[in-house]
């Protein structure tokens, strides 16, 4: 009995920040923010030629703020189509405390996939406004963390304007693996855009270099954008520095 309450200790004792733990899931934010100084630069490829690049910059320990833009037909033989703006985005850290789920709130105007024009939006609409719970378990001994996410956004991007919820997880083994999981609801999409089963993501981490990272990407597993039907295959690399 008193094995299994050094174990729990272990998990809990270390549930507050954590270095190791990310700012995004996949799409979804967690309520983590990069240290300040800390830049996050990434460039992600994916279907239809398309390249997403971002960079996000942390500001007191608490905020960060970031600018993202992508273009479709990158690779490939077709017109290079670019999105009609870039996307912006904030975030801040409300709470941080030792063995409480850590709570930030934010913006992020960046969507997912091609820029649909008939509907004025992204394939995957922006997150727009959020606010979201995390909370980071380590397990000392083993070196494993695992990272818990849940929150709720509200896009202006047209379409059916909605409330929606997100929710997935990080589980990293030791420094470099990493899988992650992350789920969309999808409320605020039309049932002519979407097969109303939600955005289901996978990933593949390794982290190197002091915290840049690469990442294999499979979207959409429940096949719920009904433009494609398909799953779509990504690859995103990160690279992070110090100012």
């Amino acid at each position: 009995m008193g094995g299994r309450r050094v174990v729990w200790a272990a998990w809990v004792l270390a549930a507050a920040s954590v270095a190791q733990a990310d700012s995004r899931l996949i799409d979804s934010h967690t309520a983590m923010v990069p240290a300040h100084g800390e830049v996050r630069l990434e460039i992600g490829a994916g279907p239809d030629g398309a390249v997403l690049t971002g960079a996000n910059v942390g500001l007191f320990e608490r905020l960060s703020v970031g600018i993202s833009y992508g273009m479709s037909e990158v690779i490939g033989r077709g017109d290079v189509v670019a999105n009609p703006r870039p996307g912006i985005q904030f975030s801040a850290l409300i709470l941080d405390e030792p063995n409480l789920p850590a709570i930030g709130v934010g913006y992020d105007s960046q969507g997912h996939g091609r820029w649909i024009e008939s509907y004025e939006r992204y394939e995957r609409k922006s997150p727009g406004f959020y606010a979201v719970a995390t909370q980071n378990l380590l397990m000392t001994s083993s070196d494993l963390l695992t990272s818990l996410s849940a929150g709720v956004n509200y896009s202006l991007e047209p379409n059916r304007q909605a409330m929606d919820a997100f929710m997935g997880m990080t589980q990293m083994f030791g420094r470099g693996l990493g899988v992650l999981l992350d789920y969309d609801f999808a409320l605020d999409d039309a049932a002519a855009v979407d097969a109303n089963r939600g955005y289901l993501d996978l990933g593949i981490q390794w982290k190197f270099g002091g915290g840049s990272h690469v990442r294999f990407l499979l979207r959409d597993l429940f096949g719920n954008y009904e433009g494609q039907g398909k799953v779509a295959r990504e690859l995103n690399f990160f690279y992070l520095l110090h100012l």
